[in-house]
Protein backbone atom coordinates (compact mmCIF):
# COMPACT_ATOMS: atom_id res chain seq x y z
CA UNK A 1 0.00 0.00 0.00
CA UNK A 2 2.66 2.54 1.15
CA UNK A 3 4.37 2.23 -2.37
CA UNK A 4 1.41 2.56 -4.77
CA UNK A 5 -0.05 5.96 -2.34
CA UNK A 6 3.94 7.22 -2.58
CA UNK A 7 4.08 6.80 -5.95
CA UNK A 8 0.81 8.04 -6.92
CA UNK A 9 0.82 10.78 -4.70
CA UNK A 10 4.08 11.95 -6.59
CA UNK A 11 2.51 11.80 -9.51
CA UNK A 12 -0.60 14.17 -8.48
CA UNK A 13 1.51 16.61 -7.10
CA UNK A 14 4.09 16.80 -9.66
CA UNK A 15 1.31 17.33 -12.04
CA UNK A 16 2.17 13.88 -14.12
CA UNK A 17 -1.54 12.96 -12.73
CA UNK A 18 -3.36 16.40 -14.05
CA UNK A 19 -6.64 18.09 -11.80
CA UNK A 20 -9.37 16.21 -12.90
CA UNK A 21 -8.12 12.81 -14.51
CA UNK A 22 -9.75 9.55 -13.57
CA UNK A 23 -7.85 6.89 -11.43
CA UNK A 24 -8.89 3.77 -12.55
CA UNK A 25 -8.21 1.02 -10.01
CA UNK A 26 -7.62 -2.03 -12.07
CA UNK A 27 -5.05 -0.17 -14.26
CA UNK A 28 -3.30 0.62 -10.51
CA UNK A 29 -3.22 -3.21 -9.90
CA UNK A 30 -1.64 -3.91 -13.15
CA UNK A 31 0.74 -0.94 -12.83
CA UNK A 32 2.30 -2.18 -9.60
CA UNK A 33 1.46 -5.68 -9.36
CA UNK A 34 -0.99 -6.02 -6.35
CA UNK A 35 -4.21 -6.74 -5.45
CA UNK A 36 -6.95 -4.51 -5.42
CA UNK A 37 -6.98 -4.35 -1.50
CA UNK A 38 -3.27 -2.52 -1.29
CA UNK A 39 -4.59 -0.73 -4.17
CA UNK A 40 -7.85 0.29 -2.01
CA UNK A 41 -6.40 1.42 0.97
CA UNK A 42 -3.79 3.84 -1.33
CA UNK A 43 -6.71 5.64 -2.73
CA UNK A 44 -8.25 5.99 0.67
CA UNK A 45 -5.55 7.44 2.02
CA UNK A 46 -5.35 9.90 -0.56
CA UNK A 47 -8.63 10.77 -0.60
CA UNK A 48 -7.90 11.98 2.93
CA UNK A 49 -5.17 14.06 1.60
CA UNK A 50 -7.84 15.84 0.00
CA UNK A 51 -5.66 14.64 -3.31
CA UNK A 52 -8.56 12.49 -4.89
CA UNK A 53 -12.07 12.05 -4.75
CA UNK A 54 -13.61 8.59 -4.60
CA UNK A 55 -16.33 7.38 -7.28
CA UNK A 56 -18.81 5.01 -6.40
CA UNK A 57 -17.82 1.73 -8.73
CA UNK A 58 -15.40 4.13 -10.36
CA UNK A 59 -12.35 4.52 -9.25
CA UNK A 60 -11.43 7.69 -8.45
CA UNK A 61 -10.72 11.18 -9.81
CA UNK A 62 -7.93 13.81 -9.14
CA UNK A 63 -8.82 16.75 -7.63
CA UNK A 64 -9.39 19.96 -8.92
CA UNK A 65 -7.37 23.00 -7.40
CA UNK A 66 -9.96 25.32 -7.53
CA UNK A 67 -8.35 29.55 -7.26
CA UNK A 68 -11.60 30.77 -5.23
CA UNK A 69 -10.39 28.21 -2.56
CA UNK A 70 -7.05 29.40 -2.24
CA UNK A 71 -7.62 32.56 0.16
CA UNK A 72 -9.25 29.35 2.46
CA UNK A 73 -6.49 27.69 2.38
CA UNK A 74 -4.06 30.21 3.37
CA UNK A 75 -6.32 30.94 6.23
CA UNK A 76 -6.38 27.01 7.22
CA UNK A 77 -2.20 26.66 6.21
CA UNK A 78 -1.34 29.89 8.49
CA UNK A 79 -3.25 28.79 11.77
CA UNK A 80 -1.65 25.32 11.34
CA UNK A 81 1.36 26.18 10.98
CA UNK A 82 1.54 28.58 13.58
CA UNK A 83 -0.19 26.33 16.44
CA UNK A 84 2.09 23.40 15.36
CA UNK A 85 5.17 25.93 15.45
CA UNK A 86 4.65 27.05 18.89
CA UNK A 87 3.80 23.72 20.60
CA UNK A 88 7.10 22.44 18.86
CA UNK A 89 8.99 25.14 20.54
CA UNK A 90 7.12 24.46 23.62
CA UNK A 91 7.64 20.19 23.26
CA UNK A 92 10.62 19.84 21.36
CA UNK A 93 13.33 17.32 23.02
CA UNK A 94 16.95 18.20 22.90
CA UNK A 95 17.60 15.61 20.39
CA UNK A 96 14.86 17.22 17.49
CA UNK A 97 16.62 20.08 16.52
CA UNK A 98 19.46 18.25 14.95
CA UNK A 99 16.76 16.00 12.74
CA UNK A 100 15.14 19.80 11.67
CA UNK A 101 18.75 21.45 11.07
CA UNK A 102 18.96 17.67 8.89
CA UNK A 103 15.77 18.47 7.10
CA UNK A 104 16.46 22.10 6.48
CA UNK A 105 19.91 20.66 4.71
CA UNK A 106 18.46 18.60 2.80
CA UNK A 107 15.92 21.05 1.35
CA UNK A 108 19.37 23.69 1.05
CA UNK A 109 20.28 20.60 -1.09
CA UNK A 110 18.08 20.21 -3.73
CA UNK A 111 17.71 24.05 -4.16
CA UNK A 112 21.29 24.15 -4.67
CA UNK A 113 20.64 21.60 -7.28
CA UNK A 114 17.63 23.49 -8.95
CA UNK A 115 15.83 20.14 -8.08
CA UNK A 116 11.98 21.30 -8.13
CA UNK A 117 10.65 17.80 -6.97
CA UNK A 118 12.89 17.21 -4.45
CA UNK A 119 12.69 20.73 -2.91
CA UNK A 120 9.03 20.22 -2.81
CA UNK A 121 9.20 16.97 -0.90
CA UNK A 122 12.24 18.16 1.36
CA UNK A 123 10.66 21.52 2.39
CA UNK A 124 7.49 19.60 3.05
CA UNK A 125 9.41 16.68 5.44
CA UNK A 126 10.76 19.85 7.03
CA UNK A 127 7.69 21.11 8.17
CA UNK A 128 6.66 17.66 9.15
CA UNK A 129 9.25 17.38 11.20
CA UNK A 130 7.56 20.31 12.84
CA UNK A 131 4.18 19.15 12.70
CA UNK A 132 5.42 15.78 14.72
CA UNK A 133 7.28 18.17 17.49
CA UNK A 134 3.91 19.68 18.03
CA UNK A 135 2.70 16.51 20.45
CA UNK A 136 -0.99 16.69 18.83
CA UNK A 137 -1.51 13.86 16.30
CA UNK A 138 -4.96 15.52 15.01
CA UNK A 139 -3.01 18.88 14.18
CA UNK A 140 0.04 16.56 12.28
CA UNK A 141 -2.56 14.87 10.61
CA UNK A 142 -4.13 18.16 9.42
CA UNK A 143 -1.38 20.14 8.81
CA UNK A 144 -0.06 16.98 6.33
CA UNK A 145 -3.38 17.18 4.20
CA UNK A 146 -2.51 21.04 4.11
CA UNK A 147 0.95 20.78 2.79
CA UNK A 148 0.50 18.53 0.23
CA UNK A 149 -2.39 20.45 -1.23
CA UNK A 150 -0.01 23.69 -0.89
CA UNK A 151 2.57 21.77 -2.39
CA UNK A 152 0.62 20.86 -5.46
CA UNK A 153 -0.72 24.30 -5.41
CA UNK A 154 2.78 25.51 -5.73
CA UNK A 155 3.83 23.13 -8.06
CA UNK A 156 0.62 24.18 -10.77
CA UNK A 157 1.43 27.88 -10.01
CA UNK A 158 4.90 27.42 -10.85
CA UNK A 159 5.13 25.33 -14.14
CA UNK A 160 3.28 28.35 -16.13
CA UNK A 161 5.27 31.03 -14.44
CA UNK A 162 8.31 32.26 -15.95
CA UNK A 163 10.85 33.12 -13.60
CA UNK A 164 14.59 34.38 -13.78
CA UNK A 165 17.20 32.07 -12.09
CA UNK A 166 18.22 35.27 -9.57
CA UNK A 167 14.49 35.49 -8.33
CA UNK A 168 14.39 31.68 -8.14
CA UNK A 169 17.37 31.68 -6.38
CA UNK A 170 16.42 34.51 -3.56
CA UNK A 171 13.31 32.92 -2.85
CA UNK A 172 14.59 29.72 -2.06
CA UNK A 173 17.72 31.18 -0.43
CA UNK A 174 14.75 33.20 1.64
CA UNK A 175 13.07 30.19 2.77
CA UNK A 176 16.26 28.72 4.20
CA UNK A 177 17.01 31.67 6.24
CA UNK A 178 13.05 31.44 7.68
CA UNK A 179 13.57 27.55 8.46
CA UNK A 180 17.13 28.16 10.52
CA UNK A 181 15.28 31.34 12.54
CA UNK A 182 12.56 29.07 13.16
CA UNK A 183 14.73 26.31 14.58
CA UNK A 184 16.36 28.71 16.44
CA UNK A 185 13.25 30.04 17.73
CA UNK A 186 12.10 26.30 18.43
CA UNK A 187 15.74 25.63 19.95
CA UNK A 188 15.11 28.32 22.05
CA UNK A 189 11.96 27.29 23.52
CA UNK A 190 10.48 30.70 22.38
CA UNK A 191 7.02 29.90 21.67
CA UNK A 192 6.03 33.11 20.91
CA UNK A 193 9.00 34.17 18.22
CA UNK A 194 8.29 30.65 17.00
CA UNK A 195 4.56 31.47 16.11
CA UNK A 196 5.53 34.73 14.92
CA UNK A 197 8.13 33.47 12.66
CA UNK A 198 5.54 31.04 11.36
CA UNK A 199 3.10 33.29 10.36
CA UNK A 200 5.93 35.45 8.66
CA UNK A 201 6.81 32.10 6.41
CA UNK A 202 3.17 31.78 5.58
CA UNK A 203 3.05 34.87 4.30
CA UNK A 204 6.12 34.49 2.26
CA UNK A 205 4.44 31.48 0.62
CA UNK A 206 1.39 33.78 0.19
CA UNK A 207 2.79 36.33 -1.94
CA UNK A 208 4.63 33.94 -3.79
CA UNK A 209 1.38 32.31 -5.02
CA UNK A 210 -0.31 35.76 -5.30
CA UNK A 211 2.42 37.17 -7.39
CA UNK A 212 2.15 33.86 -9.87
CA UNK A 213 -1.79 33.67 -9.81
CA UNK A 214 -1.83 37.55 -10.67
CA UNK A 215 0.49 37.54 -13.45
CA UNK A 216 -0.20 38.54 -17.07
CA UNK A 217 -0.32 34.20 -17.14
CA UNK A 218 -2.83 33.78 -14.30
CA UNK A 219 -5.69 33.50 -16.52
CA UNK A 220 -4.00 30.85 -18.46
CA UNK A 221 -3.43 28.53 -15.45
CA UNK A 222 -6.05 26.05 -15.54
CA UNK A 223 -6.56 25.14 -11.76
CA UNK A 224 -9.76 23.71 -12.12
CA UNK A 225 -11.86 22.95 -15.28
CA UNK A 226 -15.37 22.62 -13.57
CA UNK A 227 -18.17 24.11 -14.88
Amino acid sequence: MQRVYSQVREDIIGLRLPPGADLDESSLEARFGVSRTPVREALIRLASDGLIVLLPNRGARITHIDISDVPQLFEALELCQRATTRWAAERRLPADISELRAANQAFLDAAKNNDSDRMGETNKNFHMVIGRLCGNRYFESLYSSLLAVSLRLARTAFAYAPRSAETHEGYYMEVVRQHNAMIQAIENKDADEAETLARIHTDLFRERIDGYLNSNLANDITLSTRA
